[in-house]
C-alpha cells in the first residue's frame, strides 16, 4: 500500500532513508482479443457503429466477504463477533498466481478496449514521447563519487540502452564496467536492480535482480577481478544485501513469509549452500517487517523489526567474527515508540520520538550502555540542546561522518538538511547550521548515484568534510552539489541536462488554501510563464498517506504538459508529512483520514474559484495510495473534474484490508485501521472507493495496473474499472491498462516507461482540449 509516490511528486523520495520509515507496503504504476467465454459476455458501446470496440463485461459471481472473527485466521485482538458481511461479486478476478485463463482473458479484453479508445491518439502519444526523449541526454555520465580507498564510482547511460551501466575507475587508471544492467536484462521483459553492494575490499559485487515486478529478488555475486559471476546465488530475497565482517566474506539478507512480509534475516557465508545459512533474527508478529543496514562507521550491522508505529533494533558487532554472532538488543519495543541509531567512536546517536516528541529529537548514549535509561540529549559547548524537539522542525533521518552528523528533515513545511560538527573527544556539538539552497520550495536530499540508479548513495566516505547533496524544484532540474561542511560552501558538480528547457521561462510558487476546518493546506504551482491562461488547463496531483511528503521536485515528463499550457499543481494534503508528523499521525490517518480527501477537494475548489482553472479544464492524478485519493475524491465530487488518472490505485480498501492472507495487509492496520474492528469498519466505509460508487455523470478515467504488483494487486484496478464503468450515466470513458510484465513501479526499461507516460499524457491532453486536430471516433463521444 505504500511508497507508490504520486505521478508528479518527488520521485527521489523513493530512495531517501526517511524516518519514520514506512514499512514495506503495497500501496507505496498488447492485447490478444481472445473470444469471450460464456462466463464473460461482451456488448457493443453502440450497436450501430461497426467500428465500436467490444466492451468488457465482467461476470458477476457473488462472494461473501466477512469482517471480524473468521475461523483459523488472525483478524486482530478486537475483531467483531459476530462478523459483518459484504458481497463482492467480482472477487473471482483475484488470482494470486497470475495464471488463470479467465482472469488473463479479461485483462486482455480491458487492454483491447483501452487500445481501441485511444487508437486515435497514437500520433499525439508519439509526439509527447519524442518530446520527452528529446529532453534527455541519452548518452550521459553521472557524478563520480569516491567509494573505498582507491575507486570512484559513477553511472553511465547510453543512447538506445534501457538500463544503467555502473562503472568505476581506480584513481589514475582507466574506467572499468562494474555492472551493465543491460547485459543482465537480456531476454527479460522486466529487470529491476535492488541491492548493489561491493564488498569492503571492492573485489566482489553483490547485486539483486527482480525479473517480474513482484519484488522478490535473486542475489548474485560478481567477481570484479575476473568479471564472472560466482556460484553463490541467493533466492527468495527481499531485495537488500549487506556485507558482514570477517575473512569468510559474510553477507546478510532477508526472506519473506507467505504474505510477502520480510520476517527473517540470514547470514550467508560465501562458498556455502544457501540452505546452510544462519538465521540471526526472526520476527513472528505479522504487524512487523524486518530490515537491516550497516552504520556509517561500518562497525555495526543494525537489525530492525518495525511496524508503522513501533520498532525495535538489535546490533551485531562486525568486528566480532564468531560462528554465531550476537544480536544485541538496543531498546525493547513499546507501542508507538520509534528510534534510529548511528555510530561514531564510542557513542551511539539516536533519533527518537519517545515521551510524545512526535517530530523526533537527537540523543546520545555510550556504546557499552545502549539502553534507553542512558540516553541523554546531544548538547553543544554551552550545554544547550540544538536538536531538541520542536513543532516546526521534523528530524527524519541522519548519517554520521568521522567529525559530523548530517540530519535530514523538514522545517516549516520545506525539506531541509542540517550539519552538526562534533567534538573529537566527547562527541558534543562544536557547531551546527542549516544548509541553504536556491529556494525553499524545492526538494533537497543526500545525493544518490544518479537518476537511473537511485538505490546507491553518493555519500560513501567516512573520513571527509564533504558530502554530496541533490537539489531540484518544479522548474529546476536536479543539481548535485559537493557541500563542504566546514566552510559551508557548495560546488556545483552536475545539473541534469534537460535539452530545450529554459528554467527562466517557467514560474513556480507556493499557495496556501484554507480547508473547510480552517487548516492551511500548502499547494505548489508551476507553469510556462507565457502559456498560462485564466481558467486554463490544470493538472492537480496528490498523495497524502504514510507521512510521505509529496515534495515539489523536477519531472522532465511534465515539460510537454507545461509547454502546451497546462499548469502543474501539487497539493500537500494531510496524511503526508509536509508539515511534520502531526500532519500525518494526528490529522491524516485512522479516524481522521477523511481530512486527506477533504483537503484535496478544497484545494481543487480553491483553484477553480480563484481562476486558476475550471472544472472542464481540471485533471487530477495520483498513484498507489494516491490512487485511493482519486477514487474517494471522484465519489465525493464527480462534477469537479474533467478527467482522472489513477495509477495502480489502492481502491479495494475494505476487501483487501480485512484479509490477512493478502500480501502485506496486516502491517497496514496501523495506517488505515483494521476493518475487522467495528469502529474502523464503520469509518472506512465512509470513504472506501469501491463501496461508495454511485450512478452519476463522471469525468473520463484512466486506470493503470501491473499484473505482478505485490503492493496493490492488479485485481483492485480490474474490479474498480468494471464497477465504475457500470456507474457512468453520461458516456464518460473508463479505461484500464494493465502492464502484463511489470509490478507496482511500472516498466523498468526507461524507454518503455516514458512511452507509458506519453500514453497517459495523450489521454490527459485530449480530455483538456489540447490534442490539436485529433478527432475522436463518434462512438467514443
Amino acid at each position: 500500500m505504500t511508497l507508490g509516490i504520486s505521478a508528479l511528486g518527488a520521485v527521489a523520495l523513493l530512495v531517501r532513508k526517511s524516518l519514520p520509515r514506512v514499512p514495506k507496503g503495497r500501496r507505496l504504476a498488447a492485447a490478444s482479443g481472445r473470444t469471450a467465454g460464456a462466463h464473460e459476455a461482451s456488448t457493443r458501446i453502440d450497436a450501430d457503429a461497426a467500428n465500436a470496440p467490444l466492451k468488457p463485461n465482467a461476470r458477476r459471481e457473488p462472494h461473501v466477504v466477512r469482517f471480524g472473527v473468521v475461523e483459523n485466521e488472525e483478524r486482530g485482538a478486537n475483531a467483531m463477533n459476530p462478523p459483518k458481511e459484504l458481497v463482492d461479486d467480482l472477487f473471482w478476478l483475484r488470482d494470486d498466481e497470475r495464471r488463470r485463463e479467465d482472469v488473463l482473458e479479461h485483462l486482455e479484453k480491458e487492454n483491447a478496449y483501452t487500445e481501441a479508445h485511444t487508437e486515435h491518439l497514437k500520433k499525439l502519444e508519439k509526439e509527447v514521447y519524442e518530446e520527452i526523449i528529446g529532453t534527455i541526454e541519452e548518452t550521459d555520465e553521472e557524478v563520480h563519487f569516491p567509494w573505498g580507498e582507491n575507486h570512484d564510482y559513477f553511472v553511465q547511460t547510453r543512447k538506445g540502452s534501457s538500463y544503467p551501466i555502473v562503472c568505476r575507475c581506480e584513481r589514475g587508471a582507466e574506467t572499468e564496467v562494474v555492472l551493465d544492467v543491460n547485459e543482465v536484462a537480456k531476454g527479460m521483459k522486466y529487470c529491476s536492480l535492488g541491492a548493489f553492494k561491493p564488498s569492503p575490499t571492492h573485489d566482489i559485487l553483490a547485486y539483486a535482480i527482480d525479473t517480474n515486478g513482484y519484488e522478490t529478488y535473486e542475489v548474485r555475486f560478481k567477481d570484479l577481478t575476473t568479471g564472472k559471476n560466482l556460484d553463490d546465488v541467493l533466492t527468495g530475497v527481499a531485495g537488500g544485501v549487506s556485507w558482514g565482517g570477517g575473512v569468510n566474506r559474510e553477507v546478510y539478507y532477508a526472506t519473506m513469509d507467505e504474505a510477502h512480509r520480510p520476517h527473517k534475516i540470514w547470514r550467508h557465508t560465501m562458498g556455502t549452500a544457501q540452505e546452510k545459512d544462519l538465521c540471526v533474527l526472526e520476527e513472528p508478529d505479522a504487524l512487523f517487517n524486518v530490515g537491516f543496514s550497516r552504520t556509517s562507521s561500518d562497525r555495526y550491522l543494525v537489525l530492525e523489526s518495525e511496524s508503522t508505529e513501533t520498532n525495535e533494533l538489535h546490533l551485531i558487532d562486525l568486528e566480532c567474527n564468531t560462528a554465531e554472532p550476537e544480536a544485541k538488543l538496543v531498546q525493547k519495543r513499546r507501542l508507538q515508540h520509534r528510534y534510529y541509531i548511528e555510530h561514531r567512536c564510542d557513542k551511539l546517536y539516536i533519533l527518537t520520538n519517545r515521551h510524545g516528541q512526535i517530530n523526533f529529537e537527537l540523543l546520545v548514549t555510550p556504546t557499552d550502555a545502549v539502553g534507553e535509561e542512558n540516553w541523554i540529549p546531544v548538547v553543544d559547548a554551552t550545554g544547550a540542546t540544538p536538536f531538541q524537539h520542536t513543532v516546526s522542525r521534523t528530524l527524519e533521518s541522519f548519517f554520521a561522518r568521522k567529525n559530523h552528523l548530517v540530519l535530514e528533515g523538514r522545517e516549516n513545511g520545506f525539506s531541509a538538511i542540517w550539519v552538526a560538527q562534533l567534538d573529537a573527544n566527547d562527541g558534543t556539538i562544536r557547531e551546527w547550521h542549516k544548509t541553504t539552497w536556491p529556494s525553499e520550495n524545492a526538494l533537497v536530499y543526500p545525493a544518490v548515484a544518479g537518476e537511473t540508479l537511485r538505490s546507491v548513495s553518493a555519500n560513501q566516505v567516512w573520513d571527509t568534510d564533504e558530502i554530496y547533496v541533490a537539489y531540484s524544484s518544479l522548474t529546476s532540474p536536479r543539481t548535485v552539489y559537493k557541500y563542504n561542511m566546514l566552510a559551508k560552501t557548495k560546488e556545483e558538480m552536475k545539473t541534469t541536462k534537460v535539452k530545450g528547457f529554459d528554467s527562466t521561462k517557467y514560474t513556480t510558487m507556493r499557495l496556501e488554501v484554507t480547508a473547510r476546518d480552517g487548516v492551511k493546506v500548502p499547494v505548489s504551482i508551476a507553469y510556462k510563464t507565457d502559456m498560462r491562461s485564466h481558467k486554463g488547463p490544470l493538472l492537480l496531483d496528490g498523495y497524502g498517506s504514510y507521512g510521505i511528503s509529496n515534495d515539489p521536485s523536477f519531472m522532465r515528463t511534465a515539460v510537454p504538459l507545461m509547454n502546451r499550457g497546462v499548469t502543474i499543481a501539487v497539493a500537500h494534503i494531510r496524511g503526508g508529512g509536509e508539515l511534520g508528523r502531526d500532519w500525518y499521525e494526528k490529522q491524516g490517518k485512522y479516524l481522521t483520514k477523511l481530512n486527506t480527501f477533504y483537503d484535496f477537494i478544497d484545494v481543487a475548489e480553491h483553484l477553480v474559484s480563484t481562476g486558476w482553472t475550471q472544472p472542464s479544464k481540471l485533471a487530477i492524478s495520483g498513484r498507489s495510495a494516491g490512487g485511493m485519493l482519486m477514487g474517494s475524491t471522484l465519489n465525493m465530487r464527480p462534477d469537479l473534474f474533467r478527467c482522472v488518472i489513477a495509477g495502480v490505485p489502492f481502491v479495494d480498501v475494505m476487501v483487501s484490508m480485512c484479509d490477512p492472507s493478502i500480501p502485506l495487509t496486516t502491517g497496514e492496520w496501523e495506517e488505515w485501521g483494521n476493518p475487522n474492528e467495528e469502529v474502523y469498519f464503520d469509518y472506512m466505509m465512509k470513504y472506501a472507493p469501491m463501496e461508495n460508487i454511485m450512478k452519476s455523470d463522471k469525468p473520463d478515467v484512466l486506470i493503470t495496473a501491473g499484473l505482478h504488483d505485490p503492493r496493490v494487486a492488479y485485481w483492485e484496478a480490474a474490479k474498480y474499472a468494471a464497477r465504475l464503468r457500470d456507474s457512468v450515466t453520461n458516456g464518460a470513458r473508463v479505461l484500464l491498462k494493465t502492464d502484463m510484465s511489470a509490478g507496482h513501479f511500472s516498466a523498468s526499461d526507461r524507454y518503455k516507461h516514458f512511452k507509458q507516460t506519453a500514453f497517459e499524457h495523450a489521454f490527459l491532453l485530449e480530455c483538456l482540449g489540447l490534442a490539436g486536430n485529433t478527432v475522436r471516433p463518434k462512438w467514443t463521444q
